[in-house]
């Protein structure tokens, strides 16, 4: 009867032995699972911002829309102004608005750091979304390129300041900067999501990352003209 008992006894730990070696290499992939789901996760979050901030890239190229913004409310015509040279024109990027871009809706950081010359509509707030998937928060910089030339030497012989037509042959060199975020990847409030965006393009993603908020930033310089053309070095 002891011997029997001591079987029984001997075959009991074997099974929990094997019981927890299962419950070990279980939870071993349930984690890999995990780190791999997070990893596709983020390699879809990256792809989705980088849309977004394509997405915006384009419309600034859009040549159908290029008169319109070297008009005398456009945006690329807003730095004909000596006294906006060293500004940099700020607008969240709505897909779904008809009018990609309208000075009424934009702000301006000036050289001081100033974010109140134009109103401060132009910052992206918590819930601007650009796309209807209602994930992605993505701001536009604009800043005119430093060049030697003379006051007025960009602009078309026959043309005149605030002229809105036929100013479609203005040429001026502009750097764009668009960022676009993911928010809801991290804990970080909406206040702070907001203060974010009212940095300038060369601090906003560093105050992004500080909150642990994924971002994409992408930048290229355009010759603007009948059609912006990416300026190549």
């Amino acid at each position: 009867m002891m011997n029997q008992r001591s079987q029984q006894g001997a075959t009991l730990i074997v099974v929990l032995i094997i019981l927890l070696f299962m419950t070990i290499i279980g939870t071993l992939a349930i984690r890999q699972s995990l780190v791999s789901l997070n990893i596709a996760t983020n390699g879809q979050a990256q792809q989705l911002m980088f849309e977004n901030s394509d997405a915006a890239l384009f419309k600034i190229e859009d040549p159908t829309q290029v008169e319109n913004q070297l008009a005398a409310n456009g945006m690329f015509a807003y730095f004909d102004s000596a006294d906006h040279a060293q500004d940099q024109l700020v607008f969240c990027y709505k897909g779904n608005n008809t009018n990609f871009f309208n000075l009424q809706n934009a702000s301006v950081i000036s050289s001081d750091e100033t974010t109140t010359k134009n109103g401060v509509a132009g910052y992206c707030q918590s819930t601007w979304f650009s796309t209807g998937r209602s994930a992605i928060l993505t701001q536009v910089y604009l800043t005119q390129v430093a060049s030697e030339s003379k006051p007025l030497a960009n602009f078309t012989l026959g043309t005149s300041v605030g002229q809105s037509t036929n100013v479609s042959n203005t040429t001026k060199s502009i750097s764009v900067t668009v960022i676009s975020v993911l928010p809801s990847f991290s804990s970080a409030s909406s206040s702070d999501i907001e203060a974010c965006f009212k940095k300038n393009k060369d601090e906003v993603g560093t105050c992004f990352s500080g909150l642990n908020i994924p971002y994409n930033l992408q930048r290229a310089d355009y010759t603007v003209g009948a059609i912006p053309t990416l300026k190549t070095s």
